[in-house]
């Protein structure tokens, strides 16, 4: 459920429930509300608003596992046509998924999954004489073409696939010139079922037209080059050594497209789960053939191979406990940190407007807030033209009031900056704009006109920064304070399980000495955050210090200098303390 770009898709799946046309503009958005969109995924859209209608989120998990497990047992029926060894099988397999498994959130991708696998399947079988399956690749390409544009690999793999049988002929291997001839006629079909859609060519061409956009950093058109790639270095390593061994023997029209495919991963990594579909079959058969080669099958002794079987089974089990217990595990939205409590403020005062917002959440405020607010970007877009601006604002360049200015946008919603000066300092010290709401997630900023004052007015906070003075906060001016402490209070109100807005609550307090209400507010926000804090530890023992509870002071102390022992401030306060006891 960890991609974000899902909620746009439900969002666009109600427009054409409700509207009985497919999307084609970016309607939902306040930047180009009437830019064409070429909604290339409209059926998987329909699909999964449906699903979601009927079976919330259970039943988008459902169709995500379902896709998935599909894909990978139709690759199961390929392999075995090439060996009859389960655990070779299950090696291949299982590390093809794990390598594969940073793109199993569920997208329209997953229909492609599917598409592919059967077109491979259908062309395995069609070389054993069994053509039953090719003659079903037209219609099934007319549901991948409307499902997603990936669809172009059903153009390419069919076409590589007759290129090299024709040139095999050639040379008196592989298929008959017959069955050439006759799949030459599938593949025409194909190619005539892929112009059945809303956009006709283009929506086949797409792919090559957005390529341009790994330039602008989206992720899963980068290449897979960082750490986080592993178990793909390791599959595309026993790929090479396997073909490797076994070269001069290896199927020309196999090993070609696995070549391209290979291609294609190490472009995008979003090609990962697809070289692993073509590549599987040329390594089982490859490790096969040598085996046979070499005649080490049969060979093995008895107790060497049921302990490799053993610890290949532990390995499987051992990697699938620690996906199921993982802490994000089946949470919602897969613990993926959306701006839920700022969308509920948004709802509960009324508040309307164009929005800034975190690229990623662009398309949960549609599907959650529009036609209230109207975000400026979500995963939609794929121009560059939308890139630079989105991120000329983000990097406050000279026109960054220009280009928000230019699009009437009035609320701005992003996540803290952490220690680098951002737009979120620009924004807190400017006349023009106020934060009304801030939680663990995200620092909600109103702009100063008319329609957005009297909230400002309730809620406006301008004398603590939570991006910049969670912890450091050390006004003494009375007015200051009670005015900060009114702020934060009502914030509370509203964000009460955050842990940010009860420390900067609690912060307030203990400036104007009420260290009961502020120990309260401390441990409050304890218990709402796993990561234990020295700082909030430290406060916790002067807030009972200063209410002469030595116990609980030493108590909260120790656990402060148990995180941080070389703390200063709070060694001196042990010192102190120690004494203190001395004298007693």
């Amino acid at each position: 459920m960890a991609d974000t770009d899902l909620w746009g898709h439900l969002k666009c799946g109600e427009y054409f429930w409700r509207t009985g046309s497919i999307l084609k503009t970016y309607y939902f958005n306040c930047s180009w509300p009437d830019f064409p969109y070429l909604n290339h995924e409209w059926l998987f859209e329909a699909v999964v608003y449906k699903i979601n209608e009927y079976a919330g989120e259970w039943g988008l998990i459902a169709l995500q596992v379902a896709l998935v497990v599909a894909s990978f047992a139709m690759l199961y029926r390929i392999v075995r046509m090439y060996t009859d060894s389960v655990p070779l099988v299950a090696f291949v397999l299982s590390l093809g998924i794990i390598a594969s498994q940073h793109r199993f959130a569920l997208r329209p991708q997953h229909f492609s999954y599917l598409f592919f696998v059967y077109f491979l399947f259908s062309l395995h079988k069609y070389l054993r004489g069994d053509k039953k399956y090719a003659y079903l690749m037209p219609p099934v390409m007319v549901l991948w073409v409307n499902m997603h544009a990936e669809s172009l690999w059903g153009l390419l793999i069919p076409g590589v696939f007759i290129a090299v049988e024709y040139l095999k002929t050639r040379y008196g291997r592989g298929m008959e010139k017959k069955d050439v001839r006759r799949f030459a006629l599938v593949f025409a079909a194909v190619v005539a079922a892929a112009m059945i859609n809303p956009f006709t060519y283009k929506t086949v061409l797409w792919p090559l037209f957005v390529m341009k956009e790994q330039f602008a950093g989206v992720e899963e058109l980068l290449s897979p080059v960082t750490p986080r790639y592993l178990f793909f270095w390791i599959y595309f390593g026993v790929f090479v050594v396997s073909s490797a061994v076994n070269l001069r023997r290896t199927d020309p029209t196999w090993m070609s497209l696995g070549l391209v495919f290979a291609a294609v991963a190490w472009t995008a990594n979003r090609g990962i789960p697809h070289f692993v579909f073509v590549s599987a079959p040329v390594i089982v058969a490859n490790v096969e053939a040598f085996l046979e080669r070499t005649r080490l099958r049969g060979k093995v002794p008895d107790v060497v191979s049921a302990l490799a079987r053993g610890l290949l089974f532990l390995g499987v089990a051992g990697l699938a406990l620690t996906i199921v217990r993982s802490p994000a595990y089946l949470r919602k939205f897969d613990n993926i940190p959306y701006p839920d409590g700022a969308v509920r403020f948004v709802q509960a005062n009324g508040i309307r407007g164009n929005v800034y917002n975190y690229h990623p959440w662009g398309g949960y405020l549609i599907w959650t807030s529009y036609p209230s607010l109207r975000p400026y970007i979500d995963g939609r877009f794929f121009h560059k033209r939308f890139y630079d601006e989105y991120n000329r604002i983000a990097a406050v360049a000279p026109d960054w009031q220009a280009l928000l200015s230019k699009y009437d946008i009035t609320v701005i919603l992003l996540p803290y900056s952490g220690t680098q000066g951002s737009l979120n300092d620009r924004l807190f010290g400017s006349g023009l704009w106020r934060l009304v709401y801030w939680d663990d997630v995200a620092l909600l900023y109103l702009k100063d006109v008319p329609a957005n004052r009297v909230v400002m007015e309730k809620f406006g906070c301008g004398a603590v920064n939570p991006d910049r003075e969670l912890y450091e906060y050390d006004e003494t001016s009375p007015d200051v304070l009670r005015s900060t402490n009114r702020a934060a209070e009502r914030n509370l109100a509203s964000a009460s399980a955050s842990y940010k807005a009860l420390i900067i609550s609690a912060n307030t307090f203990f400036q104007l000495g009420d260290y009961r209400t502020a120990a309260n507010r401390y441990e409050s926000a304890l218990q709402n955050r796993q990561a234990r804090n020295a700082w909030t530890f430290y406060r916790l023992a002067s807030c009972y210090r200063r209410l002469g509870d030595l116990g609980k002071t030493l108590e909260y102390l120790k656990r402060c200098l148990a995180l941080a022992p070389e703390f200063e401030e709070g060694r001196r306060m042990m010192r102190e303390l120690t004494i203190l006891q001395r004298m007693q």
